[in-house]
């Protein structure tokens, strides 16, 4: 199969999105850098590479000596001394810095509930802090607030600062304030977190000071935009009563699947001193369209941000190294769909989901890289040009500012809100009687999920693996392992 690599790309400088923030993205609180240990409270959490999912080391066998296998992209990249391809997970040595806010300051008085299968948390005040980004240095307060943060509007964010609500370093300033180096931005603000799906979070495995995870879709992993209590972490510390969780790995929101999560910073450490050895290797199961390449399919394009604010991740040569080995397990001609086993080399943002997409099998129900109304008629197949970028990120920044607007106007009831008329075929609207913001729709079923899932970890002395999700074994019903691979022992030890 040959599939032509588009060489003219954008390199948009839009600024991050973190999680559809409605301030200050506690990313910060719990992310020193990129390269650097995460942290929660004021312990460090090891983050196995510079993006926070899908990172995996090489297979034993190289797939490029197996008869069949089809390489797509452009040359393969040089190994580095560790074995990953451009290098990507050697640490820089930054400056430590210390979190600011600790999760047993809040989570205490934290309300879960449940409601129409969802966990749901009633609203409370909370103040987001955060040093600044280097990419806010030398722009004004209201412009950073304007072009990082999308849930609320310019005039907000002018009161917001006036009022002294929006601070730097514990002072009230004006919205023209220059952002410098070292400051410390906070937001008072009373939150209301989206609900996620109500499944458990299970701790299939705890052994020698780890604990082995399955996560469900539809929830974070740890505190980020607009998720704090609805989030792994802290659902498990709420609820099962652990106290530091440093999660090896991560994944996307929508992601399902197997996660490690140490007990201790030796312990974490102990795990990316492995990943950076290449001693531990994961898989990934997907649906996808159509009828994916029969035997081994490698891709090696490298992907670059397209666009912060979004996370938006384009293939551009100009971008980082990544590699991704697939392999089909089973297609359907009903449903022209396949089921395909990912392995990813290299641990880019979204890098499982690009790479199919570049390969013209997107992830079925992926709702960012599988949408022709935005990427047009091929769907991002082979790459897309410069411009088609820069109108691609145009179209997706005004949905998201729709889809505010969208989600204000379906406003449907909510705790602590006061009813107001509307329409009488629309929803009426509910405002929270507190800060006056309007309450969500419910996300409906099919979007709590994407057909993405963590299947395997493994490593030389111990592995595991989860159960698949419904989806797969709807597809496969007898499958138990993967395709020309040794079946491993469920819950070796670690």
């Amino acid at each position: 199969m040959t599939i032509k690599d588009r060489t003219q790309f954008a390199d948009s400088s839009t600024s991050l999105r973190m999680g559809s923030s409605i301030a200050i993205s506690e990313t910060e609180l719990i992310t020193i850098s990129t390269d650097q240990p995460m942290t929660l409270g004021t312990k460090e959490v090891v983050s196995s590479s510079e993006s926070t999912q899908e990172t995996v080391p090489p297979a034993e066998t190289d797939p490029a000596t197996v008869p069949g296998v089809i390489h797509q992209g452009s040359k393969r990249h040089k190994e580095s001394k560790h074995g990953h391809y451009g290098g990507e997970q050697q640490h820089k040595k930054q400056k430590k810095r210390v979190d600011l806010v600790k999760p047993e300051d809040d989570l205490k008085d934290a309300q879960y509930y449940y409601d129409n299968g969802l966990r749901k948390i009633k609203p409370y005040f909370f103040k987001y802090q955060t040093y600044a980004k280097g990419r806010w240095l030398g722009r004004t307060l209201i412009e950073v607030f304007d072009t990082e943060f999308r849930d609320r509007d310019h005039a907000f964010y002018e009161r917001a600062i006036r009022d002294g609500r929006i601070k730097i370093n514990g002072a009230t300033v004006t919205q023209d304030y220059i952002v410098k180096n070292s400051d410390v931005v906070a937001h008072d603000i009373h939150r209301h977190e989206p609900p996620v799906a109500n499944l458990p979070v299970r701790v299939v495995r705890q052994d020698d000071g780890v604990i082995i995870v399955d996560k469900p879709s539809s929830i974070p992993v740890h505190p980020s935009g607009r998720y704090r209590h609805n989030t792994v972490l802290h659902i498990l510390m709420k609820e099962q009563g652990f106290k530091d969780l440093f999660p090896v790995n991560r994944l996307d929101r929508l992601t399902s699947g197997l996660m490690i999560i140490a007990l201790s910073v030796k312990k974490a450490r102990e795990f990316e001193l492995m990943m950076q050895r290449c001693e531990i290797k994961k898989e990934y199961v997907c649906k996808v369209k159509g009828q994916f390449p029969d035997g081994v399919t490698e891709c090696h394009q490298p992907i670059h941000v397209a666009c912060f604010k979004l996370t938006l991740n384009t293939v551009h040569p100009d971008g980082k190294a990544c590699s991704t080995i697939f392999e089909r397990m089973r297609y359907d001609p009903e449903t022209d769909t396949s089921i395909v086993l990912a392995r990813p080399i290299t641990g880019r943002t979204h890098q499982i989901r690009v790479h199919l997409q570049w390969l013209g099998h997107p992830i079925t129900n992926d709702p960012l890289y599988h949408n022709q109304d935005f990427w047009g008629r091929l769907n991002g197949q082979g790459g897309i040009t410069e411009e088609v970028e820069k109108e691609l990120v145009r179209k997706l920044l005004e949905k998201g500012d729709m889809d505010d607007e969208f989600d204000r106007a379906l406003a449907t009831a909510n705790v602590g809100l006061v009813h107001i008329d509307s329409a009488p075929d629309h929803p009426q609207p509910e405002f929270c009687n507190t800060c006056g913001l309007p309450s969500r729709e419910d996300p409906e079923p099919e979007k709590r999920i994407m057909y993405l899932h963590a299947w395997k970890y493994q490593a030389k002395d111990w592995s595991f693996e989860t159960e698949l999700p419904d989806w797969v074994k709807e597809a496969m019903p007898l499958i138990t392992t993967t395709a020309e691979t040794t079946p491993s022992t469920k819950g070796n030890d670690l």
